[in-house]
């Protein structure tokens, strides 16, 4: 069975907009199941009580005009992909509604059916795309929130580095607890690094030991008056380290 996409037109031009649902209803796969308005306050009841998959709107309204239209569907339901109509004189506004969140625009007189399907289409799909990674990036917002967590519960702190592009990442916890504020990176390189430390020479000797030994150990050391822990595991070309203050 097809997939069908509902779409809701924002159209006040009966000609227009019975030329875009013929186009749209040429395509089978996916089926287009299209609601239409004519003014952007009867596009918002239909927004209220139906989910649609895009919205094609019309910037120039009979009670909205310009970018204000899109501002004001988006404010009141963002989180909806919008592709904008616009009129040949409109085209450089149509591409300011994407700075305001529309996905794309097209410029009437100048697009055909196919046009349309295949904009309308990529659109979607950089849509679906931009919704997934949003997805994943909260979910490692959520699990560094944990992390960090677990770490000012326990006392102790986290520090990751990279052999290959010789990079020092440190949790927010590694520069709280062991009161190093510089450098104010929580990434910077191993050389930038260490020197947050009373003994850099100390730690530099240490951990020239580490890369060449890798494997698993422990060191301590001291820096701004208290002593520390580190106990650093390598797994492949990285190392990860657990700081405890003593």
């Amino acid at each position: 069975m097809a997939e069908e996409l509902k779409v809701l037109l924002i159209e006040d031009n009966q000609g227009d907009a019975f030329l875009i649902k013929f186009y749209l209803g040429e395509s089978t796969s996916p089926v287009f199941n299209v609601s239409h308005a004519e003014t952007v306050k009867v596009a918002l009841d239909l927004l209220a009580e139906n989910r649609f998959d895009m919205i094609l709107s019309d910037m120039n309204l009979p009670d909205s005009f310009g970018v204000d239209t899109i501002k004001t569907i988006l404010s009141k339901y963002p989180g909806n992909l919008v592709v904008v109509l616009t009129g040949l004189t409109d085209e450089a506004v149509g591409l300011e509604t994407v700075r305001y969140g529309a996905q794309d625009f097209l410029v009437k007189g100048k697009f055909d059916g196919k046009v349309l399907l295949s904009t309308v289409l990529f659109a979607f799909e950089r849509f679906k795309l931009h919704k997934q990674l949003d997805n994943v990036s909260k979910q490692l917002d959520e699990e560094n929130l944990r992390l960090e967590s677990i770490q000012r519960l326990l006392g102790i702190c986290f520090v990751e580095y990279d052999i290959k592009t010789n990079t020092l990442y440190r949790s927010e916890t590694a520069i709280q607890i062991t009161n190093t504020a510089a450098p104010e990176r929580n990434m910077a390189s191993l050389e930038e690094s260490i020197t947050w430390a009373d003994n850099p020479e100390e730690i530099t000797k240490f951990v020239q030991y580490a890369l060449e030994h890798g494997g698993r150990g422990e060191f301590n050391y001291s820096s701004a008056g208290k002593n520390y822990r580190f106990l650093y595991e390598q797994v492949r070309e990285k190392f990860y380290g657990v700081i405890q203050p003593l």
